[in-house]
């Protein structure tokens, strides 16, 4: 194939007039809708952008730019350019998301294809929808997703296959879904790994939390009710609590383990399932327990491997990123499930440095 593309939503803050604007609309006239999708804007502030009207603010304008800007450069290429994959992910605080995107983009770029990352904001059904819509409307030659389980979403992936598109579910399956395969971890065997280290940390009977981002993602589902099944068989002196939902969101996570650990004084430990895991170790560490919950994550990062040094965090259920990029984008090339999967890591203080 020729030359390949790698781009991303993201774009600077410098202000468009009306005019500019609409001779990139006129010149490629993708629809507002579309626009709408892959800026991760509504339809109403596509409009408001290209006609100059006020109210608008600059990052938007920018987003709204760059969205139309990138849906031409993928038109003037059309069928005899390079096979473009779209890739779908969350727009949250998470290192794991911010990070598979550019990996896939580089892995596909070394594939001689096109990859166009997009972000969306996380939990959000309807948007993730309408993006989905927009790679079918735009005739995207694979599709890899972080998907909700949710009907809108269902109906929209439902569409690319049914259209011929190959579907890979990154991070998080969706259940029913014909797709083309699943690349990440097998999350109710982390979950009962998760379980099984708790089991082993904690030491006499005590109440645990399970930290997750919400219902919609099937891994965070699949997760809890590993974990839950173990702790119940391993150790039936031990309660799980009702889940603690934080959205994926580190401030409304910390507030929500905040308020627990002062409802709970002797919890005995934490299960933080998925994002928004530095809202966990903040207030956890404030909390100032002389004896701290015993407290497992997931993704070894940053953020993770000071809490994993100080002890906040006893250990970490690790996936390989890099290896789900390269995995996933092999699948979408060739059209087929990828060799191999991907291994559950554990790590802990003492083999942090191997990492």
């Amino acid at each position: 194939m020729g030359d390949c593309l790698a781009s991303s939503k993201a774009g600077g803050t410098r202000r468009i007039g009306p005019k500019p604007a609409t001779h990139m609309l006129m010149q490629r006239r993708p629809r507002i809708s579309e626009i709408a999708a892959r800026a991760g804007v509504s339809a109403a502030t596509v409009d408001r952008v290209i006609n100059g009207r006020p109210g608008v603010r600059d990052d938007t304008i920018a987003r709204v730019t760059e969205a139309i800007r990138v849906i031409g450069s993928l038109e003037e290429r059309g069928p005899s350019g390079v096979q473009r994959i779209d890739v779908i992910l969350a727009q949250d605080d998470s290192s794991v998301t911010a990070g598979l995107g550019p990996m896939i983009a580089a892995a596909a770029r070394q594939s001689g294809c096109a990859a166009e990352v997009s972000y969306v904001p996380r939990m959000n059904a309807a948007a993730l929808a309408a993006r989905l819509h927009a790679c079918a409307e735009e005739g995207s030659a694979g599709v890899a997703v972080q998907a909700l389980d949710h009907v809108l979403v269902r109906e929209a992936l439902g569409r690319l296959v049914a259209e011929g598109v190959p579907v890979v579910t990154v991070l998080t399956d969706i259940a029913g879904l014909p797709r083309l395969a699943y690349v990440g971890l097998d999350n109710r065997a982390a979950g009962r790994t998760a379980g099984y280290l708790m089991s082993r940390f904690c030491h006499g009977a005590g109440r645990l939390a399970i930290v997750w981002g919400g219902e919609l993602y099937r891994s965070h589902e699949e997760r809890e009710s590993g974990f839950r099944n173990l702790v119940r068989a391993e150790r039936p002196d031990l309660r799980c609590l009702d889940v603690v939902t934080g959205g994926d969101d580190a401030a409304i996570t910390r507030a929500a383990v905040a308020e627990l650990l002062q409802r709970e004084p002797e919890l005995a430990g934490i299960y933080a399932v998925g994002g928004g895991v530095t809202g966990v170790i903040e207030a956890v560490r404030a909390a100032g327990r002389v004896k701290p919950p015993v407290l497992i994550a997931h993704n070894y990062n940053a953020e993770t491997k000071h809490a994993l040094l100080d002890g906040t965090i006893d250990a970490l259920i690790h996936q390989d990123i890099g290896r789900i990029a390269a995995l996933a984008t092999e699948a979408l090339v060739q059209r087929r499930p990828p060799e191999g999967g991907v291994a559950i890591e554990i790590i802990t203080r003492e083999n942090n440095a191997l990492r």
